[in-house]
């Protein structure tokens, strides 16, 4: 057994990592951000987002390593639930369990303290939803992308001209652009809300998902138990030369552990996913899919067997991206496969005009969309491989911050919204340690643009507006933040905290004499 650390000395232990990440990643909050630049294989990279900088931290001390992987997680969770928002979780977790700790320390019984900060963040959600409202027109979409974009207003007017052309639905999709000007091009394709089935299966440098050009793509509702079952189409897969996209119910038996190991050693190309939705939905969606990439839909339900596969029964996709939870397809299709999108979109409004349930109407109207809306494919260009990934990562933050906005509305920005839930008579029943994390990412904001925060200035709707250094009403600037992204830094960096609160002991490792060791 290695070293153990108890009680305080453990809880610094991990507050030093802890504020190790913190102090690094807050420089990078709002529209006077400093850049951070970092070492990723061999090169430096020149980067404002959180969650890239936060897996790049690491400590020699095992004890404030735990810390600091708590603070990765902040990040990384933050970055899953919403897209964004991982610097504000991250400050919002430091001042949660700096002030926490302090309060253990005093003699506040931890899990007591746990309880009663999960309370007033359920009460802060509610007051968050209240001050949302749904976005009503164009210049609040512009504005949102535009603040998530580091305040790069072209970034803002290209996201809201997308959104213009592919619907709130649209799908949008990023890559190196082969110019000096980031462009974007409208062309046919489909996200799945499904996603891969091990991450064994990603390929691509930054470790977030697998990515196939010219693949072939195999589809069944079938549940798979027998790896020779799948050996006809990774056949074909290996003779054409061309990566296999399988869609398949489950993965079980010898098939899962078989596949995983010859894709690891890279014997064979391929990625597996569920195919989304249930029951005979599954087939339905494999048709929809079906009508842009060709292929054959093995129905297991009318005696179908995938072991029977020819080359002709694949479908194939000019590029997929298959992510953790979701997977875009983008495919260039031929007139006669544009025919076939038309006819089946056709065919689904017919069933939606026939249909009395509701909740099957809007699966159906959002499965046309998804048909006929197409992707939007954003060409990033610059000088340089750095501007273009810096660029990217910025777009990233826009895109799913438009998303989030068109999802569940928006909020005052500039972390305005936050400090007014402890700036009224609702904030009176809130613990020290909540309100002292809500009023953080504004002061953070304020002081990255060097100046000192006039609390007498702020009101429900005038906020400081870090980029022109002035006081103003933040819905007439445009400063608005999706409350989705705003909530989920919020409950991401309590759920981290009421760890750190309840944490009594630290356990290292116990390596051999001469092991190499190794962290994160």
């Amino acid at each position: 057994m290695g070293e153990i650390l108890y009680d305080e000395e453990a809880r610094d232990a991990l507050m030093d990592g802890i504020n190790l990440v913190a102090n690094t990643i807050k420089c990078t909050l709002g529209p006077q951000a400093r850049t951070v630049v970092i070492k990723q294989n061999g090169k430096p990279v020149v980067i404002n987002d959180g969650v890239t900088i936060a897996k790049a931290i690491k400590s020699d001390d095992e004890f404030v390593q735990m810390g600091v992987e708590l603070m990765q997680e902040v990040a990384a969770q933050a970055q899953e639930n919403s897209g964004d928002g991982t610097t504000t979780a991250t400050i919002m977790a430091q001042q949660l369990c700096h002030y926490g700790l302090a309060a253990v320390k005093d003699g506040e019984n931890p899990v007591e303290l746990k309880k009663m900060m999960d309370s007033d963040v359920r009460l802060v959600l509610k007051k968050l939803d209240g001050m949302a409202t749904k976005i009503k027109g164009r210049e609040e979409l512009e504005g949102v992308a535009t603040i998530a974009a580091n305040n790069d207003s072209k970034l803002g007017v290209l996201i809201a001209d997308i959104v213009e052309k592919v619907g709130r639905d649209g799908i949008i999709s990023i890559e190196n652009g082969q110019s000096l000007d980031t462009t974007f091009d409208i062309i046919e394709g489909m996200e799945l809300d499904s996603g891969y089935m091990s991450h064994l299966m990603i390929n691509n440098e930054e470790g977030t998902h697998c990515e196939f050009s010219n693949c072939l793509v195999l589809m069944s509702n079938e549940t798979i138990n027998n790896i020779n079952e799948l050996l006809p189409a990774l056949e074909i897969s290996m003779s054409e030369k061309k990566p296999l996209l399988i869609m398949c119910k489950e993965l079980e038996g010898t098939a899962f552990p078989n596949l995983l190991a010859n894709v690891h050693n890279k014997i064979v190309n391929a990625c597996a996913m569920k195919t989304p939705d249930f029951g005979d939905e599954q087939v339905e969606i494999l048709k929809d899919i079906q009508s842009m990439i060709g292929g054959t839909v093995f129905n297991a339900d009318l005696g179908m067997k995938i072991s029977d596969v020819k080359l002709e029964d694949l479908g194939v996709v000019d590029k997929v991206k298959i992510g953790q939870l979701s997977t875009t397809m983008i495919h260039d299709s031929t007139d006669e496969q544009s025919e076939n999108i038309t006819a089946r979109a056709k065919e689904l409004s017919n069933q939606m005009k026939s249909q009395t349930n509701e909740w099957f109407k809007e699966k159906l109207h959002k499965r046309i969309g998804r048909l006929l809306g197409g992707v939007a494919l954003i060409k990033v260009g610059g000088s340089t491989d750095i501007e273009i990934r810096e660029t990217k990562e910025r777009l990233d933050d826009a895109l799913n911050a438009t998303k989030a906005a068109l999802q569940e509305g928006i909020v005052v920005g500039g972390g305005l919204a936050l400090w007014n839930c402890v700036n009224d008579d609702f904030s009176k029943g809130l613990c020290s340690i909540v309100r002292s994390a809500l009023k953080a990412p504004i002061r953070q904001l304020a002081e990255n643009s060097g100046h000192e925060l006039s609390y007498s200035h702020l009101s429900k709707r005038d906020g400081y507006d870090a980029k022109n250094d002035v006081y103003t009403d933040m819905w007439e600037a445009g400063i608005l933040d999706p409350v989705k992204i705003t909530k989920s830094a919020l409950v991401t960096a309590a759920s981290i905290a009421g760890l750190v609160f309840t944490t009594e002991v630290l356990v290292g490792e116990d390596f051999d004499e001469g092991e190499v060791k190794y962290f994160g």
